[in-house]
């Protein structure tokens, strides 16, 4: 199994390298209700009978995410042996039978559509000539959970399968089965736009501040966006781990200015604040994971408030002026 399925947890930080991530043209158009691409059924199509008929049409249909799950998901980048290479990889019975799985699971897509028709409508009202980008699933086998092309966004729904699905177990930590549901499917949709399109992550110089604050405006973008979400959901924690990071603020806060962490750009110190982890370790062994992330929420949440600035304006600020302009004093 072992080179079957290769495990990416789904961290902020990774998910925000370019390893799961291509960029390049898109020929198709938007259409006014959103309408998820079934990527994962035509694959698995080709997979039950394969012909060359069927590859000619999966190439001419998905001429740019065909390509990038063969190298993201699969490793693959040869694209004269691209359907070989598939064929292989879906051999194994087990994956197969996660596929399966997948599509039992998410035979109907319309109660994501719909919601993701509403969050369009809040977002073009909220952003000027923004929209979502083209829609998609795929089935990866645990590998990468998003795979981006220029305007499409395409989500493994292998990785939504439930928090107890029993494949999972043997691979997967509880704190990452804890984001493994259906109920996150259209958030990440949007966490992924927004961190591909809208906000700006990730340089050299980045310190613990502008990450916990980049972090922070995704998720107060998330809560504008979904308003009809409780705020576990829209950070993925559960009603204690909550109460905890309420509990704690102001000994959070006062840990990160006494120790000078909060301008260190040091890499380890800021993944272990803003990365998925059982906790973190750097603020108690009791913490949920990305406190940080948290945190840095709260900031723009007080932000906002004291400014009530509209969104698309909060989310290219920078971070010191936030963090000024928030007056944050827990």
């Amino acid at each position: 199994m072992k080179n079957i399925i290769y495990l990416v947890s789904f961290t902020i930080i990774s998910f925000i390298g370019c390893s799961g991530t291509v960029k390049g043209d898109s020929k198709q158009i938007q259409q006014d209700k959103i309408s998820i691409i079934r990527f994962d059924k035509d694959v698995y199509n080709y997979l039950q009978q394969p012909d060359t008929e069927k590859e000619n049409n999966l190439k001419e249909k998905y001429t740019e995410l065909l390509p990038a799950f063969g190298q993201i998901a699969m490793e693959h980048n040869d694209g004269t042996t691209l359907f070989p290479a598939l064929r292989d990889y879906f051999s194994n019975p087990v994956l197969l039978n996660i596929y399966k799985d997948a599509l039992d699971k998410y035979k109907d897509l319309s109660s994501y559509e719909n919601e993701l028709s509403s969050v369009n409508n809040i977002i073009e009202d909220q952003f000027t000539g923004k929209k979502l980008p083209l829609l998609a699933m795929h089935v990866s086998g645990f590998r990468e959970n998003v795979i981006i092309t220029n305007n499409l966004i395409s989500i493994s729904t292998d990785r939504y399968l439930g928090s107890e699905y029993q494949a999972y177990m043997e691979f997967f930590q509880p704190y990452e089965r804890q984001q493994m549901q259906p109920k996150y499917i259209v958030r990440d949709y949007l966490r992924a736009w927004l961190m591909s399109d809208i906000i700006q992550h990730g340089s050299d110089s980045e310190n613990l501040l502008t990450a916990m604050v980049n972090e922070g405006k995704v998720l107060y973008a998330l809560s504008v966006l979904l308003p009809n979400y409780d705020i576990n959901d829209v950070i993925g924690y559960t009603s204690d781990q909550t109460k905890w990071c309420k509990d704690n603020e102001k000994n959070v806060w006062q840990t990160i200015v006494k120790q000078n962490y909060l301008y260190s750009t040091d890499h380890m110190l800021i993944t272990r604040l803003i990365n998925d982890a059982a906790s973190t370790s750097v603020v108690s062994p009791q913490s949920p994971g990305r406190v940080g992330v948290w945190m840095g929420w709260q900031i723009v949440n007080q932000y906002a408030k004291n400014k009530g600035f509209l969104l698309e304006d909060i989310l290219l600020m920078d971070a010191q002026t936030i963090l000024k302009g928030a007056k944050y004093n827990p």
